[in-house]
């Protein structure tokens, strides 16, 4: 009745086969002539028909499982359009927070510093002890101790909580998959951005956190724009001069103009290094309640870390600042590097000392700075312009000692090398430029 060539022929060669064969002809131009369609037609639309008919009656419709707070989250954070502003106010809240929490602190513990427990100690010295020790001493270890407190600690423990809170709840993977089809633009995947967001707590990890990257061209990629991220220390910087000093606009700035510089760079390293991106393969846990306890714990093996490895350069490098003074030797090295602090940056020529002692940590920048101006009030010394090119330059030049061992350890020295290299070049040029068009643009 279907008219299946096939079974007609098989029926031709039968007995009785040409009378079954009129016979489903007729039947099928009654079928025909009933539904106004073909017969084929017709019965397939039967046998489908029958086939619903016994599907419905052993089918158990039941409403759909109810959505999780997890899973509702899941949804939101990581749709393609609601994702990106909830990605963008992740990041904006994470610095409001450490720039208010971190100018709380530094207030409270300059007060602290300055009026109670440096009088304590320095008065006693003070008369029993030649002016070189207690310059030594307290131009060195203890304003070195309170610089470290005051200006670096406010800031860091701050970001290493917000930063521990993230990694516990699962928003990071969300957030390397928002920005797959970004890093995709630089040669990276999204799995990229999670060494990135690591290096604003601190290069050194984010460097070694590239390893997730599936091949060297893309490690060497991710490697490279990972040390002109802001890391904890540069934070300190721009949050404690600029933010503080100038407004938290000019510190976000700052922040928008190293984004804009590394996708820049990223690109153009992507265009040298041939090769192609590969593409994003990740787990994504679901989301969790984060661990009070567990945060903390990570804020403090992280912050110890810092203190353990901070500290002694801050020390250090404060008695040999304060050495320096005592014996009268600033002034010919800050007259040394003239040419290239005042006459390139534009910046007071005591500058210069604290950005080579910058390479042992960068917070060593602004800390020390402070023991050569003799006081924590940075608005005395630098104008407005100058905290923002003091504070770009610190940003993208050469990364501190352990970065450029991280550097050296995943890359080798020929590389290391060349990432230091691009590094001070893009410092000087752009902090020398900022230097000149910034005055004009704010007059």
């Amino acid at each position: 009745m279907e008219r299946d060539p096939e079974i007609i022929k098989l029926l031709q060669s039968s007995e009785h086969g040409l009378e079954i064969v009129r016979f489903a002809e007729k039947l099928a131009g009654e079928l025909e002539r009933l539904h106004g369609e073909s017969s084929g037609v017709v019965i397939a639309s039967e046998r489908y028909g029958l086939a619903n008919q016994m599907a419905r009656n052993v089918q158990k419709f039941v409403a759909p499982p109810k959505l999780t707070l997890g899973e509702k989250l899941n949804a939101l954070t990581a749709h393609k359009v609601m994702g990106y502003p909830i990605l963008a106010g992740v990041m904006a809240a994470t610095f409001l927070t450490v720039f208010v929490a971190g100018g709380f602190l530094v207030d409270l513990l300059e007060r602290l510093f300055e009026e109670i427990l440096i009088p304590a100690v320095i008065g006693p010295l003070t008369h029993a002890a030649p002016s070189w020790l207690v310059e030594v001493v307290g131009h060195g270890i203890l304003s070195g101790v309170a610089a470290g407190v005051t200006v670096a600690l406010p800031y860091v423990i701050p970001f290493y909580i917000i930063l521990a809170l993230l990694e516990d709840t699962g928003y990071l993977p969300r957030a390397a998959f928002l920005m797959d089809n970004v890093m995709h633009k630089i040669g990276l995947h999204g799995k990229a951005f999670i060494p990135m967001l690591l290096g604003y707590g601190c290069n050194v990890p984010a460097c070694i956190g590239c390893r997730i990257m599936e091949t060297h061209r893309e490690r060497l990629l991710a490697g490279f724009v990972t040390v002109l991220i802001p890391c904890a220390a540069r934070t300190v910087i721009i949050l404690g001069l600029v933010g503080r000093y100038v407004g938290i606009q000019a510190a976000v700035g700052l922040y928008a103009f190293d984004l804009v510089l590394v996708f820049a760079l990223g690109r153009i390293a992507f265009k040298a290094l041939p090769g192609e991106p590969v593409g994003l393969i990740m787990e994504m846990p679901p989301y969790r309640i984060p661990s009070a306890k567990i945060a903390l714990k990570k804020t403090w093996f992280r912050t110890r870390e810092f203190v353990y490895i901070a500290f002694p350069l801050i020390i250090a490098g404060s008695l040999v600042l304060a050495t320096v003074s005592a014996f009268g030797l600033a002034q010919p090295l800050a007259e040394a590097m003239t040419p290239l602090v005042e006459g390139w940056l534009r910046l007071p020529a005591v500058a210069g000392i604290p950005l080579v002692f910058g390479v042992l940590r960068k917070e060593l920048t602004l800390i020390l700075l402070t023991e050569l101006a003799g006081t924590t009030n940075f608005a005395a010394i630098l104008t407005p312009v100058q905290m923002v090119v003091f504070s770009l330059f610190t940003m993208i030049y050469i990364p501190c000692i352990a970065t450029i061992a991280a550097l050296v350890r995943e890359y080798g020295w020929t590389r290391a090398l060349a990432i230091t290299a691009v590094d001070i070049s893009l410092a000087l040029v752009l902090a020398g430029i900022a230097a000149r068009l910034l005055p004009i643009m704010i007059h």
